[in-house]
């Protein structure tokens, strides 16, 4: 037997988790099993079969153990591949805009005014929809996600039919289908909530950027009107009808003092309705000051508490859960027709993934395709990581951009202290430590 290389021992209180990041195995052990789970380790970790036959025989049922040739990467890249590559869904995302109605500081999208999707990239969008999931035999499932810009900005007149098109096709077909929004919440309204329920929308993304007044110094109307309330309001009404909402709350380390507030304009929430909220803590990526994760997490606990449910950007799951771009069946198309996989970068022609031409078909450039879904495993540092069956070098994005300039990279800048941080939210998310 050999000691997998995803385990990790961690100290909780006074006693030692042991984690394994493929197979979620968990072992709670006193400070002297692990000392005598390292020293087997450092003389032959068949010995401890030995010196205490139950702990080793607990090992090998939770993935601690394995066989000797047994190839632990090669695992990992099968299961990435049985994901990724699974041609029996797709996840297209439509930008119907990149003109918003707000103007966040730290927003990475060039907002073009005036920018909207034309009637003929309407067509041609509704016939690649067509194409996939009528003519393509291998799709059972289909997932349209808007974004933008501020996809709501031209619901009725963009977006709406070509979700009405999706519908007609889906049902000609009959297959599982999901409608969701990428949205700041500031447009929704009564109206716009019963066409949601009508046409089968089932979820959105919606951000706030600290509490009250924090939040309206970031996103604001005018000078003189903020939107906080506004949003909020929109959220208990989506709540009410039931559409899930993924309630994404930016932080900063000035913002985040006050973010536990926001629970009090979620309690009247009641239990029905609170079961299609999740809350979604993102740090802004350009807020340099350094990170106190032990403060962080204590907001957490207290939505937690208070009854909610709340991820953890910690709590990876880059392999069995892995990003939209990193799928071969996923595309963005943005108003003009461009076609890029992934939403988290400036959508300028230039830097484009292909284009859906006249036919309504995806035109993949310059090998943009292959070149992805080739990327993966490819980062030397992954490969003998422990993390690698949560992470995997995050999603492919970061791969493409560190692999192009030939550099070797880690998300977590090497940082064992930063790796265990993920693990330990992995375990408080298999563990209720209260």
């Amino acid at each position: 037997m050999k000691y997998s290389q995803f385990n990790s021992i961690l100290p909780f209180d006074e006693h030692y988790i042991m984690f394994n990041t493929y197979s979620n195995g968990l072992l709670a052990l006193e400070p002297m099993l692990k000392d005598l789970i390292e020293a087997a380790r450092a003389e032959g970790i068949d010995n401890l079969e030995e010196v205490h036959p139950s702990l080793f025989q607990a090992m090998k049922e939770n993935g601690f153990l394995i066989e000797n040739e047994t190839d632990e990467v090669e695992k990992i890249k099968q299961l990435r591949y049985a994901i990724d590559f699974n041609e029996s869904t797709y996840h297209l995302t439509i930008n119907p805009t990149m003109n918003c109605n707000f103007k966040c500081w730290y927003c990475y999208e060039t907002h073009v005014k005036n920018s909207r999707m034309s009637e003929e990239i309407i067509e041609r969008v509704n016939t690649f929809l067509t194409t996939q999931i009528v003519h393509n035999e291998k799709i059972r499932s289909f997932n349209l996600s808007w974004f933008g810009g501020e996809p709501l900005l031209y619901f009725y007149d963009i977006v709406l039919p070509i979700m009405n098109h999706f519908n007609k096709v889906s049902d000609e077909k009959q297959i599982e289908r999901g409608i969701n929004f990428t949205s700041n919440g500031y447009l929704i309204n009564q109206k716009m909530v019963d066409v949601f329920k009508k046409n089968n929308v089932t979820a959105l993304q919606i951000t706030l950027d600290g509490y009250g007044e924090e939040h309206d110094t970031v996103r604001y109307v005018s000078s003189t009107r903020g939107s906080y309330e506004k949003i909020i309001e929109n959220v208990l009404l989506m709540l009410k009808h039931e559409i899930f909402i993924r309630l994404r709350i930016n932080y900063t380390h000035t913002n985040i003092q006050n973010c536990h507030k926001i629970i009090d304009d979620l309690i009247p929430l009641n239990q029905r309705e609170r079961q299609f909220l999740m809350l979604d803590f993102h740090r802004v990526w350009q807020d340099h000051v350094p990170q106190q994760e032990g403060f962080i997490s204590a907001q957490i606990d207290k939505f937690r508490k208070a009854g909610f449910t709340v991820n953890s950007n910690l709590s990876m799951d880059n392999v069995r859960n892995s990003c939209y771009a990193d799928k071969k069946n996923s595309a963005v198309i943005n108003y003009n027709g461009d076609v890029f996989k992934c939403t988290a970068r400036d959508f300028t022609t230039f830097k484009r993934d292909g284009y859906i031409n006249e036919g309504g078909e995806i035109i993949w450039e310059n090998g943009s395709l292959e070149n992805r879904m080739d990327i993966k495993f490819k980062n030397k540092p992954c490969l003998s990581c422990k993390l690698l069956p949560v992470c995997n070098g995050g999603c492919s994005q970061h791969a493409v951009e560190y692999i192009a300039k030939g550099e070797e990279y880690c998300i977590f800048d090497h940082d064992e202290n930063k790796k265990n941080e993920v693990v330990r939210q992995k375990i408080k998310d298999l563990v209720d430590f209260d």
